[in-house]
């Protein structure tokens, strides 16, 4: 894949920050840079990346029990506590 001189000096600055302060920091610190950089977006852009993050968040797998077998399951985030969340009395009495 290509990437500019900028993309590879962001990459190295953040393998020096991981290691000097560890993933915790690191995390916390491209946390508040995102923000600062939606914020320089269009109102547009910022509605549509934040669209694509909540996609993203929706359909990841999350572990949950099922009530009746007490075994794990893999659902979506977005199907927990819905008709398809084999957890909830909803989806056994449906």
């Amino acid at each position: 894949m290509f990437s500019t001189q900028n993309q590879m000096d962001l990459e190295a600055g953040l393998k020096q920050l991981v290691a000097d302060e560890g993933y915790a920091y690191a995390a916390g610190f491209m946390g508040s840079m995102m923000k600062d950089m939606i914020n320089l977006l269009p109102k547009r852009k910022q509605k549509e990346f934040l669209q694509l993050v909540q996609a993203h968040n929706d359909n990841f797998q999350v572990e949950v029990q099922s009530l009746q077998t007490k075994a794990s399951v893999k659902i979506r985030r977005k199907d927990v506590g819905g008709p398809t969340d084999p957890s909830t009395e909803r989806y056994w009495t449906m």
